[in-house]
């Protein structure tokens, strides 16, 4: 075993848990779990998503000893695990587990174990879903029933290493609105033309019959760059320049919009 598995398997045996933190990224939600806690009293691990390291170190470790205590943590909500305000501990999908907790999967040798996840609220005790939710305190929910919204799919998208999100190359946000054509919003031509352009910052997907005769489709950035890869490469090209290729697995060639003078 290496020196840090050594480590979470002497902290394990001396305080009943170890505490696995994974720090968010540009784009992404961190987020910390327990593990041992299955192992040393048979009840559930538990996971948070979105807390800084160190409130959440804090919230699992007081949520495991309850835990210890004989508190059913499904049961009702508990204050003061995280702040001044109650959580409340929903069953956890399988489906999360394999995605987030690989140091659990290998303590366990799979995934046969439950887990809950810790959900706070905003500060006025407000849960995800009730009126007047303050979004700031949004969470992905990660429950068997739970729909897979926007919070929810971006997360696993910035979590997943096929996902643009997982490494995002370029300076504007995923979220920003981009246009592409209608021929290559329906997938009936590949992109043969990208466009940074210089008046508005704007980027255009674009297939070799570049306007299909109606308005630009909008999508949001991280779309059509998790359709095809390869348009990372195009993360450093300029404002006022475009990128042209024959077809997917060609090479780009890039080349400068001609400015209003140089036009005439």
């Amino acid at each position: 075993m290496s020196e840090q598995d050594e480590r979470t398997i002497r902290h394990v045996e001396e305080f009943g848990c170890s505490i696995v933190s994974v720090e968010r990224t540009k784009y992404g939600l961190g987020w910390s779990y327990t593990l041992g806690v299955f192992d040393t009293t048979g009840k559930p691990e538990i996971i948070t998503v979105g807390l800084l390291p160190k409130t959440a170190h804090s919230a699992l470790n007081h949520a495991a000893k309850l835990q210890r205590d004989g508190v059913d943590l499904t049961q009702g909500r508990h204050r003061g695990v995280v702040g001044e305000v109650e959580c409340e501990f929903r069953a956890v999908d399988p489906k999360w587990v394999k995605q987030l907790m690989g140091w659990a999967l290998w303590y366990y040798q799979g995934d046969e174990f439950p887990v809950l996840q810790a959900v706070y609220p905003d500060l006025e005790n407000r849960f995800p879903g009730d009126e007047g939710f303050d979004e700031s305190f949004e969470q992905p929910l990660m429950q068997p029933d739970a729909p897979m919204t926007k919070a929810e799919n971006d997360f696993w998208a910035s979590t997943d290493s096929n996902s643009s999100l997982f490494d995002w190359k370029f300076r504007d946000d995923p979220h920003t609105r981009v246009f592409l054509s209608e021929s290559v919003h329906q997938g009936t031509q590949p992109v043969t033309y990208v466009s940074h352009d210089a008046e508005d910052g704007a980027w255009q997907f674009l297939g070799d019959s570049m306007s299909d005769g109606g308005g630009p489709v909008i999508s949001c950035f991280h779309h059509p760059i998790d359709r095809d890869p390869s348009f990372a490469e195009l993360a450093d090209l300029p404002l006022g320049w475009y990128a042209e290729r024959r077809g997917i697995g060609e090479p780009w060639t890039r080349n400068k919009h001609a400015t209003e003078d140089e036009a005439e």
